[in-house]
This record gives C-alpha cells, sequence and structure tokens, in this order.
C-alpha cells in the first residue's frame, strides 16, 4: 500500500486539528508529519502528545521533524538556541559567527539528544530528519566574503585535527568538504542510534543536490547506515530551477535503487509552495506526483497541507488548486 501524506504545521488547537485529520483521511491520507520546533518542544509538549495521539487514532503513521531546529534543518520557525547559546554556532573561515547551530558543538549535541527524546515521548513513529546541512548564505539572502565557509569553530578545528593529524586550513579543500560530509553522517548516526533504541524509525531528507555545500555528495554512506529506515529527498523543481518531470523522476530513481540495495523505504516530497497560480503548476504538480508514484517511491507527502496558504511567505498562489491537483493523482491504493 503507498504511504500518502502531507506535513502540518502552525495549528495547536485540538478540535481544529482532528478536524483537519478527519479531513486527510477522508481525503485519503494515512501518513502525517508534525512539526515539532522549539517553540513546540518548550511550550507545546504534552499538547503535541495530544495531537500524535489523535492521528494514530485515525491509523496514521505519525512523523515528527525538528522544524528548523538550530537552523540547520529545514522549515520556516525561529530558533531561540542560536539566541542563548552563541558560542554553539558555527563560525565561518573568516572567523564571524553564523546564526545556525554547529553539527560538532557538544552543547547542540546534548540539545538534540533531548529533543529526539521528547520527540519520541510525544509517541512519534518515525523521526524525520529534515534537509540537515551546513549554513547555506543563499537561503537567508545574506553577503559573505568570498571564499568563505562553514565551519572552522573550535569544536570543528578539534575534531578536524583528530581525524587528519594537521591544523584545520582556512581554504575550503577536497578534505574539509570531507570532514564536513563525516561530520554530518556522525552526527545523523549519533541521533538515529538514539531514535532507535528507544522504538522509533529514521528518516533522513536530503537536499536533490549531491554536493558538499547542501548536504552529503554521497548517498550511499548515508544509505548503509543500520539505523536508517527511509531514504528521502524533496525535488521541488522551481526551488531548483528544474522541470518538474524530469527532475522528480531522477531523484525518485535514486531514492528507489538505493533503497531496494539496502533494504530502506523510499519517499518523495511533492512541491507545494511558493507556486504560482495557472495551469501550468497544477499540471506541474500532477506530473510530479505522478512520476514519484509511477516510479516505484514507497512513500509520497506533500510540503505542506493546503499547499502552505496559512504561511503567507511561501503560500500558493491558488493553494486549493494545487492541493487538490496532489489529490486527485493519488492512487486510492496500490500495490
Amino acid at each position: 500500500m503507498l504511504e500518502k501524506g502531507t506535513s502540518y504545521f502552525g495549528v495547536r488547537d485540538i478540535e481544529h486539528v482532528e478536524a483537519d485529520l478527519d479531513r486527510f483521511c477522508e481525503q485519503g491520507l494515512n501518513a502525517v508529519l508534525h512539526t515539532f520546533s522549539e517553540c513546540d518542544r518548550e511550550y507545546y509538549t504534552e499538547t503535541m502528545a495530544d495531537i500524535v495521539a489523535a492521528s494514530h487514532d485515525r491509523d496514521m503513521r505519525v512523523y515528527v521533524n525538528p522544524w528548523a531546529v538550530g537552523r540547520v534543518f529545514g522549515g520556516e520557525a525561529l530558533s531561540e538556541f542560536v539566541g542563548r547559546h552563541p558560542d554553539s554556532c558555527q563560525e565561518l573561515s573568516t572567523g564571524e559567527r553564523i546564526p545556525a547551530a554547529c553539527f560538532n558543538d557538544p552543547t547542540f549535541r546534548e540539545y538534540m539528544r533531548e529533543w529526539t527524546a521528547d520527540a519520541a515521548e510525544i509517541g512519534a513513529d518515525v523521526l524525520f530528519w529534515d534537509e540537515p546541512h551546513w549554513y547555506i548564505p543563499e537561503w537567508f539572502d545574506d553577503e559573505i566574503p568570498d571564499g568563505s565557509w562553514t565551519c572552522r569553530c573550535t569544536s570543528c578545528q578539534q575534531r578536524y585535527e583528530e581525524q587528519y593529524d594537521e591544523e584545520m586550513p582556512a581554504t575550503q579543500t577536497e578534505q574539509v568538504d570531507e570532514f564536513r560530509e563525516q561530520s554530518l553522517l556522525s552526527f545523523l548516526d549519533e541521533m538515529m542510534e538514539l531514535a532507535a533504541n528507544v522504538g522509533c524509525e529514521n528518516a533522513v531528507c536530503l537536499l536533490p543536490s549531491e554536493d558538499a555545500d547542501h548536504g552529503l555528495s554521497d548517498w550511499e554512506q548515508l544509505a548503509a547506515n543500520d539505523f536508517l529506515d527511509i531514504l528521502v529527498t524533496d525535488p521541488y523543481w522551481t526551488v531548483f530551477d528544474r522541470e518538474s518531470d524530469a527532475f522528480v523522476t531522477t531523484a525518485t530513481d535514486t531514492v528507489v535503487s538505493l533503497a531496494e540495495e539496502y533494504d530502506l523505504e523510499s519517499q518523495i516530497w511533492i512541491q507545494g509552495f511558493r507556486l504560482d497560480s495557472g495551469s501550468k503548476t497544477t499540471d506541474d504538480v500532477r506530473t510530479a506526483t505522478r512520476a514519484a508514484v509511477d516510479g516505484g517511491v514507497d512513500s509520497v507527502f506533500m510540503w505542506g497541507y493546503d499547499a502552505c496558504r496559512t504561511i503567507s511567505s511561501i503560500a500558493c498562489e491558488d493553494p486549493d488548486a494545487v492541493w487538490n491537483a496532489y489529490l486527485d493523482e493519488l492512487p486510492s491504493s496500490a500495490p
């Protein structure tokens, strides 16, 4: 059976949540991702447990993600961590601090251990590690000195020297890129092992760019991880200025083939934000959804529910048309 889902965020009144969940089920969805931001963890933990329980009451598989936690995962949420712990943030090779946590920083690692425990405690079936990445300047329209990169903080320098028996250079070499990828994999390995030990499955959503600046250049290293259960990517075609059909087809082929090789589930996310109105847009959504389903993926989701109409900065111009185009292309059942 094909898993069909959506991400869900912003609503913390259980009565309203239940009405939306009922609607999702009526529309044929059988899975949901609930965002669990720093704000949610601080102020809404018991509420989130009720929301997860309500999802389970409707026989939905529940994913939970660290929405923009530390500003190193995807999402439209603010991070208190980076304000409270400036010394735990990434540092440019030129010495300036950047408002994004460092994967190698011990304080951030401890925070994420606690987040993992709490996400499991609220009842998540799957912890969804969403677009883990080092600082990406263009995401924030930030200008940084030419040739600068992250991270060269004290923790990174110490780990680098331990690993390579030499001082970390100030230039971004191939070895530095290798170190960044290995650091990201080490972080994911630790968190996924913790999740597995408390009964949760793990899904990692990689950005659909196989390079060190956007995550990982070698996805097979992740696919081979003993604690990974679901390999995911999100080929959002307008974000990368690509054609929906070819982009989604290629991404689907990649995750499906790696999932089959390493006995994993495969998952593709369909773009449901920052889309113009018109027939071209709805055709793209339909084409992308069909490409994922026809490509043999185990699970397909849209980010986000109702085509993000509640987030004005990224809402689609015609959210109803986008949402319905996605739902219309989902099969009622699949072998």
